[in-house]
């Protein structure tokens, strides 16, 4: 009973995966979808289709354990959605702010140091998967991350089972 269980709970997934990966998503890169805020001081920054896609693949590789399509599976009410990243503390709209918290992850209001809770490139022995990322990595895994959204209409929101 359990062995078929967990046969259908896999063809689920994969099933599930399929329908959201399918061709239909394939977006067509332009460089007003590709340039996102710098700083929150109005400057801009415009990441090349290959830093997206590097961006892409490291966040699919590192953080859809808990952050599938932008959502926040162990706080559905904060997501990386571009609303809920500016209203963090401090905002989190931008491309130097993403790459802070990727070095210096805190908590939403910004009170709480998460270094020990949340995977980041300065606590290789804790988050080992992260520990080969570049600067450059962290650059384009924080531009995807703001790019995203402006691409699927799914990005962020809740999670709800």
């Amino acid at each position: 009973m359990v062995k078929r269980f967990f046969w259908v709970a896999i063809a689920t997934v994969f099933f599930l995966f399929q329908l959201s990966v399918g061709s239909a998503n394939a977006v067509e890169l332009t460089t007003e979808t590709l340039t996102i805020p710098l700083d929150g001081m109005g400057k801009t920054a415009t990441l090349s289709d290959q830093e997206f896609a590097k961006g892409q693949k490291i966040f699919v590789q590192n953080c859809t354990k808990c952050h599938l399509q932008g959502k926040t599976k162990t706080n559905n009410n904060v997501s990386l959605g571009l609303k809920d990243l500016s209203q963090a503390e401090p905002p989190r709209d931008n491309l130097l702010a993403i790459v802070d918290y990727l070095k210096n992850p805190t908590s939403y209001d910004g009170v709480d140091d998460y270094t020990e809770l949340h995977p980041n490139v300065t606590r290789p022995d804790i988050y080992p998967e992260l520990k080969n990322l570049t600067e450059d990595d962290v650059y384009d895994v924080a531009g995807y991350t703001l790019i995203a959204p402006k691409l699927d209409v799914r990005w962020g929101g809740t999670i709800y089972f």
